[in-house]
């Protein structure tokens, strides 16, 4: 779906009920294993573009209040706040849609389908400082996840217990305007498994004069080999409240009202995984996960301006879903293949009201059953070439049933040379149940948006440096926008959206690491689209002058791009740079004290209309059971 529900649709809402009264990265992988987690492919490395992926150590580095941070430095994504630190998440994969892109917790499925964001998720919920790392799959993804995975993947991996021994660690952060967080983790290790036990806290203080969040959140992972079996468990509660002036107001700049919206979220997950280990020729697996999701808010009205008023709303949302995964993977000479098949449950409520003099109900409730089979395929026939090919089937109980598919082909003549690719694949996603269930806007009828994409690049590893560059065509179509005349949301926009992005990491003997990513779009949209600038990038540099000392220093840039709100309407925000600065030192025991000075120039540019960027600031952070 188009963005949300915006500002212009709930005026148009607003004006005709009205109307009816009277007379709707890095790429360096974390120091902790990595848990067998499907995030580009069940057959393991498909032999073309590897994910994106954002180390435990780059996430240590930034100490960001949010996830938001560190995705926005991969090549090819943008991701920042709409409203403040405490507001909603905007986080485009290749310019797609917030929307576009399937968020997984250790491939569990998390983002919302009861929201009026069409099912994204809200970033402010995690700690950064519980996250081993931040898989990003790049390109249409739905013939290995199914529905939802249009433009990509984000796949959050939780902290593992790491060696056979007993760790407990401790973090303390505290920085300017009464920001402050911590955490505590217990591992505890053996030979065949694990256990770790985590809790973390954060308050964003004043750090934001439009904008607070504070968040808790408790993780508990075990992980025991049986036989030739790897079983794993995993346990993690989320919750946060926040404060914000309502996206698309004007911000504490330009706001008539000066009433903030108030919210709160929180999220339960549970999985259990059963898989046999990597040494087998046939390798049966099976994971089962529940979540459950509850936000709930109250915004309050936006004056009109260049467009129309939006009236208060207030939303209670509550979305559980139960997914079961079952596949077996065999490897016979160059071929391995995967055949599998999933059920996915999933129960959505939502209720709520708009006020226009009187409060108008906005209730409903989903249930939504959806079988889907699969199967892929990696063949490696010499000569320094891999095939791949996948295929799923995705049937809807009394809805669509949709056919998706995904190849690629790679190349690396020599060890020592690039790995050239090429890849195409499509991609669904179903209607959210908002989009589906809203009784003043939304429409049972809706069909699934699509997406086909294709690329083409080269990547290239060796000695501690990396380089990355594609070009991509992504094509959506059948997305779903409010159409006024019939006053209710419709399958009827195409976009296309092309592009290159590249990243880089040179390693300058053991002292020196450099790294940037920068990335260029060109869309053709019927409408502008929002918080999409044509260029974007980072650069970013790490000095150790000693073992136990770390400097750095990173600069991060984007160009201009179309933005909306009530008090403006449409309007060009200006590009912005922005750089900080850090240092780290760690200490014998398995101490650690980092320092970051956030926005060294104290830049007030504009992430959304009259919501200015936080203003500098200075982080400190202590860790003590540091490994």
């Amino acid at each position: 779906m188009r963005n949300r529900i915006g500002a212009a649709t709930l005026a148009v809402v607003s004006c005709t009920v009205a109307a009816g009264t009277a007379q709707a990265q890095s790429a360096t992988e974390s120091s902790d294993p990595a848990p067998i987690v499907v995030t580009a492919s069940r057959t393991g490395s498909d032999g073309t573009a590897a994910p994106a992926t954002i180390s435990a150590e780059t996430i240590a580095r930034l100490q960001p209040p949010t996830l938001l941070d560190a995705l926005n430095d991969v090549a090819g994504v943008r991701a920042v706040s709409t409203n403040g630190v405490g507001g909603g998440s905007f986080v485009s994969v290749r310019g797609g849609e917030p929307n576009f892109s399937l968020v997984l917790l250790d491939g569990i499925r998390v983002h919302n389908a009861t929201n009026s964001q069409g099912g994204a998720f809200d970033f402010t919920l995690l700690d950064p400082a519980l996250v081993a790392a931040v898989e990003v799959e790049r390109g249409a993804a739905s013939a290995v996840h199914g529905s939802d995975a249009l433009a990509g993947v984000i796949n959050i991996r939780l902290r593992d217990p790491r060696r056979a021994s007993t760790d407990v660690s401790g973090r303390v952060m505290a920085g300017s305007d009464s920001e402050r967080g911590g955490g505590v983790t217990l591992a505890h290790g053996w030979k065949s498994g694990g256990l770790l036990l985590g809790a973390a806290a954060y308050d964003s203080g004043a750090s934001d004069a439009g904008s607070d969040v504070q968040r808790g959140q408790g993780i508990a992972r075990l992980r025991q080999r049986i036989g030739g079996y790897d079983a794993a468990l995993l346990g993690l509660y989320a919750t946060n409240a926040h404060r914000a002036f309502p996206q698309d107001s004007g911000g504490p700049r330009l706001a008539v009202n000066r009433a903030q919206e108030t919210g709160s979220g929180s999220v339960w997950t549970l999985g259990a995984s059963l898989r046999r280990g990597p040494e087998a020729a046939v390798r049966p697996n099976l994971s089962l996960s529940w979540s459950q999701q509850t936000d709930q808010s109250a915004t309050p009205a936006i004056r009109p301006g260049i467009l129309s008023a939006v009236p208060a709303i207030t939303v209670r949302n509550r979305l559980s879903r139960v997914e079961a995964i079952a596949d077996v993977t065999a490897t016979l000479g160059p071929l391995t293949a995967t055949v599998g098949g999933a059920l996915l449950d999933e129960h959505g409520r939502s209720t709520g009201t708009i006020d226009f003099g009187f409060p108008l109900p906005t209730d409903f409730r989903i249930d939504r059953r959806t079988l889907s089979g699969f199967a892929e395929g990696i063949l490696r026939p010499g000569l320094g070439f891999t095939l791949t090919a996948a295929g799923r089937y995705d049937a809807v109980r009394g809805g669509p049933r949709v056919w998706t598919g995904r190849g690629g082909m790679g190349w690396q003549p020599a060890a020592h040379l690039p790995v050239l690719f090429a890849r195409y694949g499509t991609g669904f996603k179903l209607p959210s149940f908002y989009a589906l269930g809203n009784p003043l806007i939304g429409r049972p009828g809706l069909r699934p948006e699509r997406s086909r994409n294709w690329e083409a690049g080269a990547e290239w590893t060796r000695g501690g440096h990396r380089l990355h560059l594609a070009y991509f065509d992504n094509r959506f179509r059948d997305l779903i926008d409010f159409d006024p005349q019939s006053f209710a949301l419709v399958n009827r926009d195409r976009v296309t959206i092309r592009g290159i992005e590249s990243d880089a990491t040179l390693r300058a003997g053991r002292t020196i690491d450099v790294s940037g990513a920068l990335t260029w779009l060109h869309i053709d949209s019927p409408t502008p689209l929002r918080n999409r600038p044509n260029w974007q990038g980072n650069l970013r540099l790490a000095w150790r002058p000693s073992r136990r000392i770390e400097l750095n220093s990173a600069v991060r840039f984007n160009g201009d791009y179309a933005d909306s709100s009530v008090p403006t309407g449409l309007v060009a925000t200006r590009g912005r740079a922005q750089a900080d600065i850090g240092a780290r030192w760690t200490g014998s025991g398995g101490v650690a004290v980092s320092a970051v000075l956030r926005n060294l120039a104290d830049s007030r540019a504009e992430t959304a209309v009259g919501f200015p960027e936080l203003g500098r600031r200075l982080l400190v952070s202590v860790v003590v059971g540091a490994r």
